[in-house]
């Protein structure tokens, strides 16, 4: 939204609320502005829900609300008749508040819910598991992808029949390399860590026992659960990482080993971790921050990381090094903290991060099979199978079109009323072709087919949303006509005050006795060392000496001797003026061991402020001026009637 509209979104809070359409019209008229009828259910809605209880029970509240909402009214039309919801800036802006505005509707509330229970529930648990990988690509052939679950299969059978251990077939089999090398261990893991489908199988999986084949993007996984425990929650440590590259020497890593060990020396004999950090730890985005991580549960780091982070028992506390893939670490304990419970900002948190993962999807799927039942979806699935002819070669490099189909004519399928031809698909077919290995026609379609009628869901559905959802509607007049009101304004009023400095000059001058300064005293404030300065300085004033050849006169033999300080002074501005309210010179007074003394040269009687004196005064009220005015001209160009007993029944009984 516009920065701008914040400075009135207390107002258009209130004000373009009035014009929301409430369910369940009363037919009755209160009111019309221009030619725009306003039905007493909208205004009395509306006057209901800005006010208090007792506020309502006013005829005097009641009249006010009115005026305002008359106003408010006015100005709208006037900001439509000045065609300001046509210009670009206004449908952009409108168009991205419908797109964030729409997006809690195009999921399953329900379903989301669920998930974002369950991620909760889950992360109760810290499950350790270790798994094969047979690699598939996602756009593997069937065929392909067949054969990899068929040796997924075997490989667990082998497993099963105890013909070889989990962790020999993982180091012979699984083309994970890094957890290959562990016997297929990856460590602990919960929720949200990892792709969904390999997180159901884990959570669904007993300790001791070892899933089917289970599909994700990397390919088929056979998973070994082999522990659970309850979660520890999160911890906060700073590291110093000395790294040690995948093939070096032993000699290498001996040096390694040995430059670490010091470095833990240094720390236990008192040297600061976090400037030890800053100069010798080789992981640069920690380094410069003292060697600070984040706080992080299981599942994020490397297991023996992870471990040895979970271990430290006191906050501050340094442990000896520890290995990992990457490194060694010397780690330093900064915080650690229990589970979380399920209170709204753990329940926001996980909704952001399920709405971001892959089961997100599970709540649009339920939306889309919603809307197909809602709105009666029919589909021709020959009509579908007549692309696998039209689909070459040519789709899998991308260089297929939409005239290889332009004989296909008849109609996909149709939801709620409107008709999705085959000519739609193809246009949908020449935008999201395939890369990679080529398949068949068949394979293509089938595999898009799916998502554009999903996508063609998800249209309909958000093209009916103001019919579907009346807050909805609602929500978006209301933004609609708060923009309006304040564009309209600011063209009409606030700009047009800082911009028209003719009118500004003449409003002012035509209320110049408004702006008046009091009466006030030109007068100068001298301090001076001593009462020999003084007593020199009061010689000057009476030959008639300027401020200035004063101050240069007594300053001549010491800079410090005399200073003086000049101003017109208004009523409550120095004390030491206000004493000596008349023309001439005070007695001396004796401050801050300094004798200081006021000559008052004369005194001013009241006269209007100049234009540069109170320019923001006065563009304040010329705004307030043009208000009027307009609104005047806008009464004149949309007559107001309302009907006075319609409006009685607004009162409460």
């Amino acid at each position: 939204m516009k920065k701008h509209i914040s400075v009135l979104y207390s107002t258009i809070l209130v004000l373009s609320s009035l014009c929301a359409n409430a369910q369940g019209h009363d037919p009755q008229i209160l009111m019309t502005v221009g030619n725009q009828p306003v039905t007493l259910q909208e205004f009395k809605s509306m006057y209901y829900k800005n006010l208090s209880k007792d506020s309502v029970k006013s005829k005097k509240a009641l009249d006010n609300y009115l005026a305002l909402f008359t106003d408010f009214r006015l100005k709208v039309n006037a900001a439509i008749d000045a065609k300001l919801d046509t210009t670009p800036s206004f449908k952009q802006e409108m168009n991205e508040y419908r797109q964030k505005l729409a997006e809690q509707y195009m999921r399953d509330q329900t379903v989301e819910d669920q998930l974002v229970k369950e991620a909760f529930d889950r992360m109760q648990t810290d499950v350790k598991v270790s798994h094969i990988l047979i690699k598939v690509a996602t756009d593997a052939s069937p065929a392909d992808t067949l054969a990899a679950y068929q040796k997924a299969l075997k490989i667990r059978e082998e497993i099963i029949k105890k013909q070889t251990s989990f962790e020999d077939a993982a180091k012979k089999y699984s083309t994970d390399d890094r957890s290959a090398l562990h016997g297929g261990e990856i460590g602990y893991i919960t929720s949200l860590e990892t792709y969904y489908p390999f997180e159901n199988a884990v959570y669904a999986t007993k300790v001791g026992e070892i899933s089917m084949p289970v599909r994700t993007q990397l390919g088929y996984h056979i998973i070994k659960v082999t522990e659970r425990k309850a979660d520890a929650g999160q911890v906060y440590v700073a590291h110093i990482m000395l790294r040690t590259p995948p093939k070096m020497t032993e000699a290498d890593s001996l040096k390694i080993k040995a430059k670490v060990d010091s470095i833990y020396t240094l720390i236990q004999k008192g040297q600061d971790f976090s400037d030890l950090a800053k100069k010798l730890s080789q992981d640069p985005s920690s380094a410069k921050k003292g060697g600070n991580l984040f706080w992080f549960g299981v599942g994020r780091m490397p297991a023996s990381f992870e471990q040895a982070s979970f271990g430290i028992k006191n906050v501050g506390d340094v442990i000896a090094p520890v290995r990992t893939p990457y490194g060694w670490h010397i780690i330093k304990l900064l915080g650690k903290k229990g589970p979380a419970t399920f209170n709204d900002s753990v329940k926001e948190s996980l909704t952001a991060k399920v709405l971001k993962d892959e089961r997100s999807e599970l709540s649009v799927a339920a939306l889309v099979k919603e809307i197909k039942q809602k709105y009666e979806f029919k589909e021709d699935l020959k009509a579908k199978d007549e692309f696998y002819k039209v689909i070459d070669s040519t789709f899998y490099a991308n260089k297929w079109t939409v005239d290889k189909a332009k004989g296909l004519t008849k109609n996909l399928f149709s939801l709620g009323g409107r008709n999705i031809s085959q000519q739609d698909f193809a246009e949908f077919l020449a935008h999201n072709q395939l890369q990679g290995a080529k398949h068949s026609g068949e394979y293509a379609v089938n595999k898009l087919y799916p998502k554009f009628v999903k996508e063609e869901c998800m249209k309909f559905k958000n093209d009916v949303l103001e019919k579907e959802y009346p807050p909805f509607a609602e929500m978006l007049t209301e933004y609609r006509d708060g923009i309006l009101l304040f564009d309209i304004t600011d063209k009409m009023v606030w700009t047009k005050a800082l911009k028209d400095t003719t009118g500004l000059k003449a409003y002012h001058e035509s209320h110049k006795n408004t702006y008046m300064y009091g009466e006030r005293a030109d007068a100068t404030i001298f301090t001076c060392t001593d009462e020999k300065v003084a007593k020199e300085v009061r010689k000057l004033i009476k030959e008639g000496k300027s401020d200035k050849d004063i101050l240069a006169a007594v300053n001549a033999k010491d800079a410090n001797a005399a200073s003086f300080q000049s101003n017109t002074y208004e009523k409550k501005d120095n004390a030491m003026v206000d004493a000596n309210w008349k023309q001439g010179v005070s007695d001396n007074q004796t401050v801050n061991g300094k004798v200081v003394f006021v000559d008052v040269k004369q005194i001013l009687q009241p006269s209007p402020k100049k234009l540069d004196d109170v320019r923001g005064m006065v563009t304040t009220d010329y705004q307030n001026y043009l208000m009027t005015q307009w609104l005047t001209d806008l009464r004149a160009k949309y007559p107001v009637t309302v009907d006075q007993k319609v409006l009685a029944q607004v009162m409460p009984q």
